[in-house]
């Protein structure tokens, strides 16, 4: 043990790194109310302020979990700036849900009545906006006993309200959620309900068994009405009893969660069922510079006994066990996380809740994170930083665990200058659900940036010669979010955002192979050049040819909408980076025929048909099953400019496509031979002469570049100049810019 304390020291790391109590370590929380909502646990909190002497408290927050173990911060929907009577002292709350709207019951002191006054907040979502229901309180009489409400609605559809310290009140409320009908209730505070009587009717020197205080939850199990609250004085435990009425006559039950070194002279409980476990939840003061007015939630996991009755409840350090794995290929809010060590949290109108106060050593934890059999390629995140930036470590199960890989983040020119930026991480096949821990590394002693969110992809990838030649080195990978297709695209994406975008180039490839296996060299290097490629089929790991069913027209259009989809998902790595109003529809062959069939798209800019063309009546037999047979007619579709890049008079499909060609008149074409035949030059490194032309074509049609201009316009174009190439063009073609 001695050993692992001077290891922990020296490293740095807090002592508690396994725990998941408190399970929010962000900031100081209290009073937490559980509620389900759809398939989401939500709790609803008070919030210490750090350093306070005294319960001086200015909001409530919100966190949610899935799992029961990864939280998400919600933020402060609440503050006492939501009610105009209240001023001080945001105490104790619960929310609940009636008829599709959330009722936040709230307690605060009132500038009207100089006391406690119990308001009540609303919402169409768990996470608000929430706003002021009423206007004013919804009780209060100048009091200083009216706190810590709960709600609770009946199986006849009656909603009741109680509160107090240490009388306990209640109202019934109407179906609107926001008025009651009839007079202010008091329960009969006596030693059989509670233990003890009320203080004024106490007999000095006298044991009794127990003490209401204050904090109550009103709760039904079997028939049977369970009122919890904190009871016994100063320090504070919890227990509960139990009616046949939410009026009485109640009956003392026992202790729940007995007095023990929790760390807070206070305990305030919430009782919820989720996915078929019961939950009990409280808070306690042991995070670091916590205690009585420093408090934080928790949770446990209990049974019921079999009569419905609660059994005794201790406060764990572990906390509970994940009921759920985690999915890290989708967004994930960086707010969300099992533990954290050194972060805050904070939230704007731009972009919500993000992590900050991050410094060298901090770390954010997510448990039983679920990687899939083939592990995660790629971490992105969204970040800011106002001076130096830092590195985020992506690892495994601890903070010095296995490096998948580390995202390096920059000075992105302020602190609320968010940018996203990626990087590739090293493949782990065949991952066990395990803990992931996201390391923030960098200069010590300063802070070092914000953190929005972050999302993991999937599948397999491969860098292909080193990444090609241009200057953004590719990587060749799939993803999970678009089957049977492969993806080329710079390894780091953070140079492209809104202002400058991906051009798309959608390859089909030949002999209507579901793999680019072919022409994975050529599509790498075009890729490197700051292009989004999208080829149909399946990621070619090897040089092996692909063996298995063809490939599909519909694959094209599926590479489209899934290219505009992840452009316009706040959620997707490539939100706002891919230009989705520039984008090439190319194939080769059995690809090209494909893509003459999709031609009519209206999001298409430009066409690029290699070694292909459609077939004449007289040669229709030479075509291989399952290929696209559309007729000359066919070529009318064509509303873009339109390229045909042939292998010359040896390649197979020349006669088809200089009939296309020659055929086209209604629109911008030219077409360009090289004589090596049908199979082109896409297998040689870097994709050999054919890549050079069709990123020419490219860089012009979707780019706007002169220098690709120049490739195919004027007597004495570019093109010409290179070895062996021919270039013939219609009278449409002049025409472009």
């Amino acid at each position: 043990m001695k050993k692992k304390i001077i290891t922990a020291l020296f490293f740095g790391l807090p002592l508690w790194t396994t725990a998941q109590n408190p399970f929010v370590q962000t900031w100081f929380t209290s009073d937490p109310a559980p509620m389900v909502a759809g398939d989401r646990m939500y709790v609803y909190t008070g919030h210490d302020e750090d350093g306070a002497d005294f319960f001086w408290m200015q909001e409530w927050r919100v966190y949610s979990t899935t799992d029961m173990v990864n939280w998400t911060d919600h933020g402060s929907p609440l503050a006492l700036e939501s009610f105009s009577w209240a001023d001080d002292r945001a105490w104790a709350s619960q929310c609940i849900e009636r008829n599709g709207k959330f009722y936040w019951y709230i307690c605060a002191h009132s500038k009207l009545s100089k006391g406690m006054a119990i308001g009540v907040a609303v919402s169409d979502t768990p996470t608000g906006p929430f706003r002021d229901a009423i206007g004013k309180p919804l009780f209060e009489n100048g009091s200083w006993d009216h706190i810590d409400p709960t709600v609770f609605i009946d199986d006849d559809g009656q909603a009741w309200l109680m509160w107090g310290n240490p009388q306990v009140y209640y109202l019934k409320l109407n179906e609107d959620m926001v008025s009651y009908s009839g007079e202010l209730g008091r329960l009969a505070m006596t030693e059989e309900a509670f233990g003890s009587p009320s203080m004024k009717e106490r007999v000095r020197g006298k044991q009794y068994k127990d003490s209401y205080v204050e904090g109550p939850w009103l709760t039904k199990r079997g028939g049977k009405y369970q009122l919890l609250y904190a009871a016994g004085g100063v320090p504070e435990h919890i227990s509960y009893s139990t009616a046949p009425s939410p009026t009485g006559p109640w009956t003392y039950a026992g202790q729940i969660m007995p007095l023990s070194n929790t760390g807070s002279f206070t305990n305030h409980c919430g009782v919820a069922d989720y996915k078929g476990h019961s939950y009990f939840f409280y808070h306690t003061g042991k995070l670091p510079k916590g205690g009585g007015f420093g408090r934080s939630v928790a949770v446990e996991e209990f049974k019921y006994n079999a009569d419905g009755s609660f059994p005794t409840i201790m406060p764990t350090d572990e906390g509970v066990k994940p009921i759920a794995t985690f999915n890290p290929y989708v967004r994930v809010e960086a707010e969300t996380m099992a533990f954290s060590h050194g972060v805050k949290t904070e939230q704007n109108d731009q972009v919500g809740v993000y992590v900050t106060d991050i410094h060298n050593g901090d770390y954010i934890k997510l448990q039983n994170v679920d990687f899939g059999k083939e592990g995660p390629v790629r971490f992105t995140a969204r970040v800011a930083s106002g001076l130096r930036g830092g590195q985020i470590e992506v690892r495994l199960d601890s903070v010095r665990g296995q490096l998948l890989g580390s995202l390096e983040v920059p000075a992105t020119g302020g602190w609320e200058q968010w940018r996203t930026i990626s990087a590739t991480l090293s493949r782990q096949s065949s991952l066990t659900p395990r803990d992931l821990y996201l390391v923030f590394t960098g200069r010590k002693g300063p802070k070092l940036f914000n953190f929005d969110w972050w999302q993991m992809e999937g599948g397999a990838y491969r860098v292909v010669e080193d990444g090609g030649t241009g200057p953004f080195k590719a990587i060749m990978k799939e993803t999970t979010s678009l089957n049977a297709h492969t993806l080329f695209m710079p390894q780091d994406l953070s140079s492209f955002g809104p202002k400058k975008k991906l051009p798309v180039l959608v390859w089909g490839n030949g002999a209507c192979t579901n793999s680019p296996w072919e022409h994975y060299k050529f599509l790498n290097e075009i890729a490197s050049y700051g292009y989004l490629v999208v080829a149909t089929g399946y990621i070619p790991m090897d040089d092996q040819p692909y063996n298995g069913p063809m490939s599909t027209t519909e694959q094209q259009i599926e590479s489209i909408d899934w290219a505009v989809a992840q452009n316009n998902d706040p959620a997707s790595p490539y939100y706002q980076k891919i230009d989705v109003k520039n984008i090439c529809v190319a194939g080769m062959s059995c690809g090209g025929l494909q893509t003459l069939y999709n031609c009519a798209d209206p999001r298409i800019r430009t066409l690029m048909i290699c070694n292909s063309g459609l077939f004449k009546q007289t040669n229709r037999a030479q075509a291989v099953g399952g290929m696209p047979m559309p007729e000359k007619s066919k070529l009318n579709d064509i509303h873009s400019s339109i390229i045909y890049i042939l292998g010359g008079k040896p390649d197979i499909a020349y006669e088809n496509g200089m009939d296309d060609f020659h055929r086209i008149s209604h629109v911008p074409a030219c077409a360009v031979n090289l004589p090596v035949g049908h199979g082109g030059t896409y297998r040689q490194a870097h994709g050999g002469e054919f890549a050079v032309v069709a990123r020419a074509w490219l860089d012009w049609q979707l780019k706007g570049d002169k220098k690709g201009a120049r490739m195919f316009k004027g007597k004495n174009c570019d093109l010409l100049k290179r070895k062996d190439w021919t270039i013939e063009t219609n009278k449409k073609f002049g025409t472009l810019k």
